[in-house]
């Protein structure tokens, strides 16, 4: 089963992904020391790294460049943990507004990759009643990803949008 590792760390639910039987058609991390972590466990022949196909950059470069469509049998799983800063407790509680919010990122690769299903791990911090709007929002996203922000639109808007959406899908309509 293939999968897609964003976010990737030094690789922890990434092995946890692998333990289960996937196959990781990729691993996307950014930072240099937590590259250099799964490098240095390759290098050991860990079996679970070490046939990680390791990108070291930004998810946003990777998915620009990716196609799903070259990945014989599709692609079953996306998994990752978007940086959590945005709403951890310790942090500036900026969400949206900071630029280390990868949720949308996250979103845009789902939906272009059409995996069969996906991970996203968060802080509980995200969660918290002053965020409330924003994960409802993330969760809408990745429940109609095909629902796609139009160019010039609010994340408000946008979700907005998709609450009329999810409301009419009990009924029927389409995704507008």
């Amino acid at each position: 089963m293939n999968a897609i590792e964003l976010f990737a760390g030094a690789g922890g639910l990434g092995m946890g992904v692998s333990f289960a039987g996937f196959k990781p058609i990729v691993v996307v991390e950014w930072d240099k020391w937590a590259c250099d972590t799964i490098r240095e466990n390759q290098s050991r022949e860990y079996p679970l790294v070490k046939d990680w196909p390791l990108f070291e950059g930004d998810v946003r470069e990777w998915i620009r460049d990716f196609s799903p469509k070259s990945i014989s049998g599709g692609i079953d799983l996306v998994a990752g943990g978007p940086p959590c800063q945005p709403f951890s407790m310790g942090g500036k509680h900026k969400a949206h507004r900071d630029q280390r919010d990868m949720f949308p990122v996250a979103v845009e690769v789902v939906r272009k990759c059409q995996p069969r299903a996906f991970i996203i791990e968060n802080v509980k911090g995200l969660t918290r009643s002053s965020f409330a709007n924003y994960y409802q929002y993330i969760l809408l996203q990745f429940e109609f990803p095909e629902v796609i922000s139009k160019p010039d639109e609010s994340w408000r808007e946008h979700y907005e949008r998709l609450q009329v959406v999810k409301t009419s899908a009990g009924r029927g309509a389409g995704a507008g």
